[in-house]
């Protein structure tokens, strides 16, 4: 029996290392003929198993000696099940390559229709990788022959992942149907942000692009300045106070002021109509660490009509020193090479015929989503409830109890948010009359000073704006500047027109006198708002100290009930994610009888958290009374 289960093992192994071969080499009949060569080898090899009967296969897992038999009865039933679904997985190579053979030949290429065709498959192949993964999971790594278990733990590791991919792709479809044009043309409008030089929804829009999509097929994809549709505006609007510094007049480029990706993409949409542009369906913004994660992928990209060539590490740097100061100034267009680099990074990926690849660039674009280095924004509001629930709107969260979002407006202060390391802490001391006072410092380093690109060695300014639950009371603030600029322009007497939702913010801004900090409402939460700088090779560190408006029920916990203290970080989209260490100092009286996960570790009275804002954090306790 251990000979035969062996052999038929190693010919399901070898049967599907062929199928996966056949499909990179597009030779879908043959990828097919292995796959199921491979399953009917791991069903024989379980069916020679079966003698021992089902049930004993978990049994068998604890028996020292015997293990084995247990592991290679999953083992089989995992590799079984990888080839059910790899037969799937061939027909949507075979139909990938289909599309980018007509792609190859001129013909417009219905992402859509493609999408339609690969649905069952999928779903067929997901029901069978998940089983396949659930039985892997009993395999012990130490009945795997040594040589084979470095194999079998990135398997292991990077299943999940595809899975993953897999199922948020199938639960995403009505929302791809319509970003693909599936219910009518669509016009979209792309925001290119800068995330060195920070702004309210991830950076300075320095370029924009537009698509039209209809059907999965897109129509056009065409790259300009920003300053060129600006230059036709003829609305005169007034600016948030803090852009007028450097605009006196409210345009396209300083439009995501609001760090609500809904309000600033509703902006972005009325200012490119008023230059003369259509009006756009929806927005989506993109950061160069997006570009980044794409060049990872794909490999360099070589731009022979600048002498450049990209890749991911020297991305940021290269493309930032050609608008700088190596465009041709005849000309006059810095931005083209980025338009330029952008349709030739389009066009690379329609062509790739690795489907490796081609699934690597999906897991970025995903993971670019997840960190909001990607927002979008859809005027439909059926679609754009589902984009809110994939969390990829950029939409300031509601929070029941503590909030924390730090938001960083870069005013001329270039491009030196690229050199800046930023820590945050957060600390909610629990009095033992139930009440919260809250303490934020927030430390910026200045890397920059003497690197080879002037912009980087520039003073950081910044409009920091602070977060947190609606109807906290400000104690006390330190570590901004005091500084409150003079409009640059008489607006009433020339007639500008006034943005609703700006005068609603600063009609309802309170000064504190002692700081200076600018402290009103945005989007359900309060917020405290001070001008910061910080130069090349020194720190700064600002710090607010708050009362939260909410308390912990002590009298329901001392009567024997429960409350709970949770708290939600917001990272700042664009960012790369700042370092948060939090933490929670609870009262004698009470302690925790639950918290989430293991991203709470106590020291004595206290509760700390430690992580990188990538993507948001969340973390919450439920608090019972101390028992005697």
């Amino acid at each position: 029996m251990k000979q035969s289960v062996i052999h038929n093992g190693a010919s399901g192994y070898e049967n599907l290392t062929l199928a996966v071969e056949s499909m990179q080499a597009e030779r879908f009949g043959g990828s097919l003929s292995h796959f199921n060569e491979a399953y009917q080898a791991f069903s024989r090899g379980a069916d020679d198993l079966s003698v021992w009967g089902s049930s004993l296969f978990d049994l068998l897992r604890f028996v020292p000696g015997l293990s084995k038999i247990s592991s290679g009865q999953y083992a089989l039933e995992a590799g079984r099940h990888f080839a059910l679904a790899g037969i799937p997985l061939a027909r949507i190579a075979e139909e990938l390559s289909f599309s980018k053979e007509a792609y190859a030949q001129g013909e417009k290429i219905s992402l859509l229709n493609f999408l339609k065709r690969i649905r069952m498959p999928l779903e067929e192949a997901l029901v069978e990788l998940e089983a396949g993964n659930q039985a892997l999971e009993r395999v012990d790594i130490r009945d795997i022959p040594e040589e084979k278990q470095d194999q079998f733990l990135s398997m292991k590791r990077n299943l999940p992942t595809f899975i993953g991919l897999v199922r948020s792709f199938n639960q995403q479809e009505a929302l791809l149907e319509e970003l693909l044009g599936g219910n009518g043309p669509r016009k979209y409008l792309f925001l290119l942000q800068n995330n060195h030089e920070m702004r309210a929804t991830g950076g300075f829009i320095g370029s924009y692009a537009l698509m039209d999509v209809n059907d999965g097929v897109v129509r056009r994809f065409f790259v300009d300045g920003i300053f060129n549709p600006d230059g036709q505006l003829k609305e005169k609007i007034v600016p948030p106070k803090a852009i007028q510094k450097v605009s006196t007049n409210w345009s396209l480029h300083d439009s995501n002021w609001f760090p609500d990706f809904p309000v600033s993409a509703e902006k972005a949409i009325f200012f490119y109509e008023k230059t003369g542009g259509p009006t756009a369906d929806g927005v989506i913004t993109l950061t160069p660490t997006v570009m980044q994660k794409l060049l990872a992928v794909i490999g360099p990209m070589t731009l022979p009509q600048y002498g450049l060539t990209v890749d991911a590490d020297n991305f940021i740097p290269v493309i930032q020193e050609q608008v700088e100061v190596g465009y041709d100034k005849e000309e006059n267009q810095p931005k083209k090479v980025l338009a330029d680099l952008t349709a030739l990074l389009i066009e690379k990926v329609f062509s790739l015929q690795d489907e490796t690849t081609l699934y690597k660039i999906a897991e970025a674009f995903v993971e670019g989503l997840d960190e909001k280095q990607v927002l979008l924004y859809m005027r439909h509001d059926e679609t754009q409830a589902l984009i809110d629930e994939a969390g990829w709107s950029g939409r300031i969260l509601p929070a029941s109890k503590d909030y924390l979002s730090v938001i960083h407006t870069n005013i001329n202060g270039y491009k030196t948010d690229g050199v800046i390391d930023e820590t945050i802490r957060h600390r909610a001391e629990i009095g033992t009359d139930g009440s919260i006072i809250d303490i934020v410092t927030i430390t910026r380093t200045h890397r920059g000073g003497h690197t080879p690109y002037e912009w980087w060695n520039k003073v950081n300014a910044d409009y920091l704006r602070v977060y947190v639950p609606e109807g906290s009371e400000l104690l006390s603030a330190k570590g901004g500047t005091w500084e409150f600029p003079e409009a640059p322009l008489d607006y009433t007497a020339l007639g500008f027109r006034r943005d609703a939702d700006v005068e609603l913010e600063e009609s309802g801004i309170l000064i504190d006198e002692k700081s200076g900090t600018r402290v009103y409402r945005d989007a359900g939460k309060t917020v405290f708002g001070a001008w910061v700088y910080v130069s090349p090779q020194e720190s700064v560190t600002v710090e607010y100290r708050y009362r939260l408006p909410f308390t912990i029920d002590m009298g329901a916990i001392r009567q024997g009930g429960a409350d709970s203290y949770a708290a939600l970080y917001q990272k700042q989209s664009g960012s790369i994610g700042s370092r948060l260490f939090a933490s929670v100092i609870v009262p004698d009286s009470i302690e925790p009888i639950w918290q989430t996960g293991e991203n709470l570790i106590p020291y004595g009275r206290e509760w700390k958290l430690e992580t990188k804002l990538s993507t948001d954090a969340f973390a919450g306790m439920v608090f019972s009374a101390v028992k005697k």
